[in-house]
C-alpha cells in the first residue's frame, strides 16, 4: 500500500501596481487556507455589524411581523383598561360579599368602608412603570420610519370649544394624553366638529363617554359627562350640545387625537 502524501496549501501572491510606472505599492504573501479563512472572518464581521445595525435602529420597524411603537403603546393601553376591568369586577365582589352578609344578618362593612377600599390609588411603583414605558414608547415613535399623519394639518380646521370653563389639568403625552376642564355642574358639552358618534358608555370611573369621529382622522373623546344627547351612530353638527356635565368629578375629561395620535387640544381650541 503507497503512502499518501499530505497537499500542500497552495500559495497566493497579491500585489498592488500603480498602472502607468509598474511600481509596486503593496504586496503580500498567503496561502489558499488563509484567504479563505480571512473571507470567513470578513463575512462574519460583516454579519455582526449587520446584527447590531438591525437591534439598535429603527430599521428593525421594517422586518415583517416586528411590532413598532404604536403597536406597543396600544398594548399599553389595553393592559390599562384591564387594571381598570379588574378593579371594577374587585368592587362588585366587595358589593356582593356586603349584601349577602347584610343578608345573613352579619355585620355589614357599611358604604363608607367599601368606598374606601376600592378607591384606593394606584401604587406608586405601578404609576412609576407605567410612565416609563410610555416614555420608551415615544421616545422609539420619535425615530419610527413609518409614515404618518402630521398633526399640523388641525391648524386649518375650526373648532369649537367643547366646554367652557378653566383647564384644570394640562395635557401631557405620555401620562396624561387629555385635559381636564373644569365648569359648573350641568354645564352643556358641545362636539367640537361635525362627526358621528361611534362609541357611548356609562362606567363609574368615567360617567357617561362619548367618542366622536370626525373627518380627516380627528377623533374626539368625551368623559365625565352626567346625561348624554346622542347615541352611537347618531350624526352630531359641530358646536351642537351633546351631553351635560356631571357634578361629580366636576370636570371633563377631554381627548383629541389625529391621525392615531394624541394632540394637545389647547393648540387648536380655545377655553
Amino acid at each position: 500500500m503507497s503512502d499518501k502524501k499530505t497537499k500542500a496549501p497552495r500559495k497566493i501572491r497579491i500585489i498592488i501596481d500603480e498602472d502607468e510606472t509598474h511600481k509596486t505599492l503593496w504586496k503580500t504573501a498567503t496561502t489558499t487556507r488563509w484567504l479563505g479563512l480571512m473571507a470567513a472572518g470578513l463575512f462574519l464581521l460583516l454579519a455582526v455589524i449587520f446584527w447590531f445595525i438591525v437591534a439598535f435602529t429603527p430599521i428593525k420597524t421594517l422586518i415583517p411581523g416586528y411590532p413598532d411603537a404604536r403597536s406597543r403603546q396600544a398594548a399599553v393601553e389595553n393592559a390599562l383598561r384591564i387594571d381598570t376591568l379588574e378593579m371594577a369586577v374587585s368592587r362588585w365582589a366587595l358589593y356582593a360579599g356586603d349584601l349577602r352578609r347584610a343578608l345573613e344578618g352579619e355585620p355589614s362593612m357599611g358604604i363608607d368602608s367599601i368606598i374606601r377600599i376600592s378607591s384606593r390609588p394606584v401604587p406608586k411603583d405601578v404609576r412609576a412603570k407605567d410612565s416609563l414605558l410610555r416614555r420608551q414608547v415615544a421616545q422609539e415613535e420619535q425615530f419610527a420610519l413609518s409614515s404618518r399623519k402630521d398633526a399640523g394639518g388641525l391648524e386649518g380646521m375650526h373648532f369649537f370649544t367643547p366646554l367652557k370653563g378653566v383647564v384644570s389639568f394640562r395635557f401631557d403625552r405620555i401620562t396624561h394624553p387629555y385635559i381636564d376642564v373644569t365648569a359648573p355642574d350641568g354645564s352643556p358639552v358641545k362636539a367640537v366638529l361635525d362627526g358621528t358618534v361611534v362609541f357611548n358608555d356609562y362606567s363609574e370611573y368615567d360617567g357617561y363617554s362619548l367618542i366622536i369621529q370626525h373627518d380627516g382622522g380627528v377623533i374626539s373623546v368625551y368623559h365625565h359627562c352626567d346625561r348624554l344627547l346622542c347615541k352611537t351612530g347618531d350624526r352630531v353638527a359641530a358646536g351642537t350640545a351633546i351631553a351635560f356635565l356631571g357634578s361629580v368629578p366636576g370636570h371633563l375629561h377631554f381627548a383629541l387625537w389625529h391621525g392615531g395620535e394624541p394632540v394637545d387640544p389647547e393648540l387648536y381650541i380655545k377655553f
